[in-house]
């Protein structure tokens, strides 16, 4: 199956954010599919109805996320707490199979900075990541101001 199918625990997730789960592919729905007919609710699909290739250059997809990230470490504070935060972080997007989304970022920063495009400091709960600081997402340091990386994955 695709890493990027979600899992049931996205499902769920988004179930209690009251967000439906139209367009949304799972990797495992025979449980869910099952309590559905019991329930009389629809049946959710059990591949992608949405494509998750974004249309940016072949460099940015075959980008190496981790190694990209640490290079832009370099220069700044390199504390074993941070690179403990970066480490932490990485492995969450990767666990979620965000890495796509980590290069569609940087290919939408690089295109921004490449034209003089003003972007926001930060917005919402985006600004608790420390890796997104990093990539220039946003521009609020999470690690020195102790945001609960927590906080963005809600």
């Amino acid at each position: 199956m695709s890493e990027y199918l979600a899992k049931e625990q996205d499902g769920i997730e988004l179930l209690y954010r009251g967000d439906g789960l139209d367009g949304v592919a799972f990797e495992k729905i025979e449980q869910y599919n099952k309590y559905c007919e019991e329930l009389g609710l629809s049946h959710i699909a059990n591949e992608a109805l949405i494509s998750k290739d974004f249309n940016i250059p072949q460099h940015y997809k075959e980008l190496d996320v981790e190694e990209f990230v640490y290079s832009k470490l370099e220069g700044r504070d390199s504390a074993e707490a941070v690179k403990a935060r970066v480490e932490m972080e990485l492995a969450i997007y990767k666990e979620r199979g965000l890495f796509p989304i980590l290069q569609l970022l940087v290919y939408i920063v690089d295109t921004m900075r490449k034209h003089n495009l003003v972007w926001g400091v930060g917005r919402g709960s985006s600004v608790s990541s420390y890796v997104l600081y990093i990539l220039g997402v946003h521009k609020v340091d999470s690690y020195k101001y102790n945001l609960d990386i927590k906080e963005f994955l809600k």
